[in-house]
């Protein structure tokens, strides 16, 4: 990843604007001076001057996004390729809709990681708060009337005792934990960490492969529509996979294409199954299979979404049930030893 790369809505914003730009017939360079006077993102502020002033100077459209530093590879090499091909507008546009679609799926996630970290973050002060706070209330009161706490509530109130007296060593693991957990969240490597753990956890790993094939997919239709043969969509397609056993199959699919064609090899080797393999079949038949692969990009994107919708709608009352039951246990554990002693008095 390129130092201070456009996140993938400020791309989805500015190829959007550029394929209206071209389509209602004004060129790059006019449009780019028309986008800095009504952009009001900061970022790109610093960015349209650069591109303008390169087209100024009579260089094509994808010297100038290349000059800038800040546009991903995939982008750059689909932009050359329009300018080749004279599809400039069509591939801007669904370069708009790729990363998007990238976008969308990144705040799903972000939006099915933060509810559960919150929830579990929420249980853990909970429960701190009842066994160092409530529970040795409690155990005076036990006091006072001559009895102490036994079973499921003792152990509680010893563990609670333990953590207070050690309190500087759990805020130690705690503050660790919020710093593994930014790690994994902001840094590139940790990134990396965390989607391999996500691909092969048996929760998340169908999850994981569908986003990876909705990128395949969508990268295939914008390659295979700019005018790329097969052999060349398949290798600018494979640079948006990190997914390994996807990209592990692709290689395999690439070395089979000279006895194959492309539906039948991604078929074969189980990327491509059930109704989007005859769908892929079927646009193999009719000369359209660059469509086919924007249809199935977009039914993974449905399925994909769906999918964590259904996590979360697992995930949320689970939590919510974990916590109930251990906060209820505790306290029946105390109340109803405490309401027997009360009357008994």
């Amino acid at each position: 990843m390129k130092k201070n790369e456009l996140t993938n809505q400020e791309i989805a914003n500015f190829t959007s604007s550029m394929a209206l730009i071209l389509h209602s017939g004004i060129s790059p360079y006019e449009g780019v001076l028309i986008l800095s006077e009504d952009n009001e993102d900061n970022k790109m502020k610093n960015i349209l001057p650069i591109i303008s002033e390169h087209l100024s100077y009579g260089e094509s459209f994808y010297d100038s996004l290349t000059a800038c530093e800040v546009f991903p590879d995939y982008l750059l090499n689909m932009v050359q390729i329009g300018e080749l091909s004279g599809k400039l507008e069509e591939v801007m546009q669904s370069l708009s809709i790729h990363y998007q679609r990238r976008h969308d799926n990144s705040e799903m996630i972000k939006s099915a990681l933060t509810y559960p970290f919150i929830m579990i973050i929420m249980m853990f002060v909970v429960m701190i708060v009842l066994m160092t706070q409530v529970l040795p209330i409690f155990n005076q009161v036990f006091e006072q009337l001559g009895a102490s706490m036994t079973g499921f509530s003792k152990i509680v109130l010893d563990l609670g005792i333990f953590m207070s007296h050690y309190a500087y060593v759990f805020l130690a693991i705690f503050i660790l934990i919020i710093i593994a957990i930014i790690y994994l969240i902001k840094n590139n490597q940790g990134k990396k960490s965390l989607y391999h753990f996500l691909t092969r956890w048996r929760l998340t790993r169908k999850t994981a492969l569908q986003l990876a094939l909705s990128q395949f997919t969508s990268g295939m239709s914008i390659a295979l529509s700019s005018g790329l043969d097969v052999e060349q969509s398949l290798d600018m397609a494979k640079t948006l996979i990190t997914h390994p056993e996807l990209s592990q199959k692709l290689e395999e699919v690439k070395a089979s294409l000279t006895d194959q064609d492309l539906s039948t090899a991604l078929v074969d080797k189980k990327i491509i199954t059930g109704m989007h393999a005859k769908l892929l079949k079927l646009g193999n038949k009719t000369g359209h299979i660059d469509t086919i692969m924007k249809d199935i990009a977009d039914q993974y994107d449905q399925e994909t979404n769906e999918r964590i919708l259904h996590l979360i709608s697992i995930i949320e009352p689970t939590l919510v049930a974990i916590l109930s039951i251990f906060v209820g246990l505790i306290l029946l554990s105390v109340m109803l030893p405490l309401i027997g002693i009360m009357s008994s008095l």
